[in-house]
Formats: C-alpha cells, structure tokens, sequence
C-alpha cells in the first residue's frame, strides 16, 4: 500500500481553507493547514510535504515572501509550489501583480476562487 502525498495548504481564510482541505482530501491526499506563511513555514519544518498550496495575501508573511524562503532554502527548495491569488480581480487595488507572480520562484500559480477539478489536475502534474 502506497502512502498518501502530503500537500500543506496556506491560507487566512478558514472557509476557503475547509473547502480546499475537503477537494484535497477528496483527491485522495493528506492536508496539513497553516493560516499564514510563518505558519506555514513552521509546518515545512514539522512534517515535510511532498506539495505546497500558498495564498499570496495573507498577513504576518504574504506568500511570496513565504516561497522566497522556501526557494532559498537547500532543505526546500524543491518542494513544488502552487501560489493562489485573488489579484486577478483587484490587480489595480492590489500591491501584488501579475508580474509578481510570473517572478516567483513558485512552479506554478492559480487565481482564486480555484475551480476544483483544475486544482486536483495541477497538484497531480506536479507530484507525478
């Protein structure tokens, strides 16, 4: 019997959390939950996932500082990285851009809100 893939999910919305958590799930891989990038950094280091799902907007550290270290990191630099953002619909309200997230070391990036067969098709790319 294979073991399940481990995917950690990051994000400061508890109900798009839940709703992502149950797709994964559903997916058939283990979901470990952090709340903001320090927070997901903190659960890189517990339990290493075989993927990471990052929101971009989140307080204390924002996704794309959370990636930069991850990226940096000898130890984590080649977990694959899926950023998701709601920027593009409040790119001209936003700080963050399109252009950010082209930039970032992260393999890939999806807008928010996810459509959920499109998730479950990435997160098995990547960890095929």
């Amino acid at each position: 019997m294979t073991q399940k893939k481990l995917i950690l999910l990051v994000d400061d919305d508890p109900d798009f959390v839940a709703a992502v958590k149950v797709i994964l799930e559903k997916g058939g891989y283990d979901v470990n939950v952090a709340y903001d990038g320090k927070e997901g950094l903190d659960a890189v280091a517990e339990q290493r996932p075989d993927l990471i799902v990052l929101d971009v907007m989140m307080p204390v550290m924002n996704g794309h500082e959370a990636c930069a270290k991850l990226k940096a990191d000898e130890s984590t630099s080649d977990i694959p990285i899926i950023l998701l953002t709601a920027v593009a619909d409040r790119v001209a309200t936003s700080t963050y851009t399109h252009r950010d997230m082209l930039e970032s070391e992260a393999e890939d990036y999806m807008p928010k809100p996810v459509e959920p067969d499109e998730l479950l098709d990435r997160v098995k790319s990547w960890l095929s």
